[in-house]
């Protein structure tokens, strides 16, 4: 189910009403929670019913997981073996749910042929990926490991380590945490510790509809008007392939520009209505976009872009390897390491990988150059010899062409792409590039009032007045209902 369908209007609209039902205190926490849980399998079940029984697999999972692990932790060291074994076990289980529905058909099919049957390699190719799985097999491995270091509350742990009678409200709980419908199917990923402590009793006047009103709107417009309106045009690039190589580069450039214009509205505007949606219940999301093409470097980038997955992997994976604290050649290793699983991570083939592992030599380079700066004396600001807005470009453009390993078919398509570009036809045919400028430029103009809030707040402030505030938003509102993009669903859902 889509958030930008009727049907999730409605869908919406039903939950809100009941969940703000006017309920006794004592018994409001259980409904609204039984309410959500009702709600979010309503929306992940809409389009294929049989996946509910594996995210229900799931939270049993982890929920039993973290009963064990409590129950362990709370005899002493004499339990704390027992309670790592559960902890060790339950992370296996939840990467091998991963790798069996999202991997297994691709590892297969990349071993040497003969090695396994065609009729094997077929059969698990075949395998259906349960949308958002590598969302919520985060989130639950986030839920084990946080309890396990202590890293939510005491109040919260002991109601999650309950058994008898009280086991059903934890299970609930659990289940609720993993399975909360506005960010289940594609982030922002929530930690634990993050969340857990939230689940409690809401009133509909404590709701932050300012919050809900910003996230919302600015969600639905970068996703209805930008992104949709962008990817009428620059799904050419995925889909002619070889014949990419006939267009000049003015048409691939524009469109490749656009593409990476459409990549950021299409995610952050998912992930401004998911926190939105959820303040309308209560609850916060953490922020997952914070004006990434302001970069001027691509440790940066990822400090800003999908904020959410990259500080999971540094929390749960580059932290626990040694992060920084062995040495720069271990540290060049665990960079490599993490983007190169960050990217396979994105999707079950090769040119994720590739893209990861760029990202990875990148700021492994980066990383070295400020050493060397560092050894020769230089500080970092004086080790910016380069302009920052000179960082700014080549950030952005190497940021930008690297899309092209994300979302190209095949290196034959990228190849072909190249080709194209490097050709001497200086025409172009048809309304892309001044399409693409139109609907670009709002993303633009998003990150340049970015930049004056960072940077020039007295200035900024005098565009956050109530009156200028409404007019932007009824603007967009007007955009979104005027021009509409086709409707497409968020590029995320694949991964």
């Amino acid at each position: 189910m889509l958030f930008n369908s009727w049907e999730f209007l409605i869908l919406l609209g039903l939950v809100l009403a009941l969940y703000y039902v006017p309920v006794g205190w004592r018994a409001r926490r259980v409904w609204q929670v039984s309410v959500l849980l009702a709600g979010s399998a309503v929306f992940y079940a809409w389009e294929n019913p049989r996946l509910l029984a594996l995210l229900g697999f799931s939270c049993l999972l982890n929920a039993l997981a973290v009963e064990r692990i409590l129950s362990w932790k709370a005899v002493g060291s004499a339990g704390q073996c027992r309670a790592k074994r559960w902890l060790f076990a339950t992370v296996m289980l939840n990467l091998g749910l991963l790798a069996a529905f999202k991997y297994a058909g691709f590892l297969v099919s990349s071993l040497p042929d003969g090695l396994v049957s065609d009729g094997v390699v077929d059969w698990l190719s075949d395998i259906p990926l349960p949308v958002g799985i590598s969302f919520y097999t985060f989130q639950g491995i986030s839920l084990v490991v946080d309890v396990w270091r202590g890293d939510v509350s005491d109040t919260t742990a002991e109601h999650l380590g309950r058994r008898g009678s009280g086991r059903i409200g934890a299970v609930r709980d659990a289940s609720f945490y993993i399975s909360f419908f506005p960010q289940l199917v594609a982030g922002p990923i929530v930690k634990a510790h993050e969340f857990v402590d939230q689940i409690g009793a809401k009133c509909f006047g404590d709701v932050d509809w300012r919050t809900v009103r910003r996230c919302l709107i600015l969600g639905y417009f970068l996703k209805i008007f930008v992104a949709d309106n962008l990817a009428e045009h620059t799904v050419r690039l995925s889909s002619l392939g070889l014949s990419l190589e006939r267009f000049g580069p003015i048409v691939l450039l524009s469109l490749l520009y656009g593409y990476s214009l459409q990549i950021f509205a299409d995610f952050a505007g998912y992930s401004l209505i998911a926190i939105g949606l959820g303040a309308m219940f209560g609850y916060r999301l953490p922020e997952n976009f914070r004006f990434p093409y302001l970069s001027t470097s691509i440790t940066e980038f990822w400090r800003r872009w999908h904020m959410s997955l990259s500080s999971w992997l540094r929390d749960y994976l580059y932290i626990p390897l040694g992060g920084n604290r062995k040495g720069s050649g271990r540290t060049y290793f665990n960079l490599f390491l993490v983007m190169f699983l960050g990217g396979i991570w994105h999707g079950a083939a090769w040119k994720f990988a590739l893209w990861g592992t760029l990202h990875g030599v990148c700021l492994a380079i980066e990383r070295a150059w400020l050493r060397r700066a560092g050894r020769t004396g230089t500080s970092t600001t004086q080790a910016r010899v380069i302009p920052k807005v000179f960082g700014w470009a080549v950030t952005f453009n190497v940021v930008t062409f690297l899309w092209l390993t994300f979302m190209m078919p095949d290196m034959a398509s990228i190849f072909a792409f190249f080709k194209g570009v490097g050709s001497g036809n200086m025409g172009f045919s048809g309304p892309p590039p001044f399409s693409l400028i139109f609907y670009g430029s709002w993303v633009v103009a998003y990150h340049a009032w970015g930049w004056l809030d960072e940077h020039k707040p007295m200035v900024a402030a005098r565009f956050k007045s109530p009156a200028f505030e409404g007019g932007i938003h009824a603007l967009m509102l007007f955009l979104i209902v005027t021009n509409p993009g086709a409707p497409r669903g968020f590029i995320y859902f694949q991964f």
